[in-house]
């Protein structure tokens, strides 16, 4: 489980945030999905795909909504077969990611994109993010990369 923050995201101005489902994976706030088709007698719920290198990736953000006071959700995930809310980043949006998501910790400069997990990866692709800083935020003080869509 992860959490992200949206620091300047511009799709929630344009309205450019959309509806996505996996069917088989359980997809945390901040992992990024590739869109794929609209799904059958649907009209705004599309398929969430693993990235790949040459695709445009969307950044999965659900509200981290409590909906049983009782269970601990620090980590909100939306769970295979759930519609979730994900986002076009457009260059110079600026968000932060948990290290969770990343396959190996990055270093402030280096360039990541999409891995097939739906996490981050060292390397360039079609959407490219620049690690601006790496360090501990939240109230909880967990890792997180502050990352720069490029």
């Amino acid at each position: 489980m992860a959490k992200v923050n949206l620091d300047k995201i511009q799709a929630k101005g344009d309205g450019n945030i959309v509806s996505v489902v996996s069917e088989s994976a359980t997809l945390p706030n901040g992992a990024l999905v590739a869109l794929g088709d609209l799904l059958d007698g649907e009209r705004e719920l599309f398929e969430a795909k693993a990235p790949s290198a040459d695709e445009e990736l969307l950044l999965v953000a659900a509200p981290e909504v409590k909906y049983d006071e009782t269970a601990d959700q620090l980590d909100f995930e939306t769970e295979a077969g759930h519609p979730v809310r994900a986002y076009h980043l457009k260059a110079g949006d600026i968000f932060q990611a948990e290290l969770a998501l990343f396959d190996a910790t990055p270093s402030a400069g280096d360039v990541v994109t999409g891995n097939a997990e739906h996490g981050y990866t060292v390397g360039e692709g079609k959407t490219q993010f620049k690690v601006e800083r790496v360090g501990k935020y939240f109230f909880d003080r967990r890792d997180v990369a502050v990352l720069r869509v490029l």
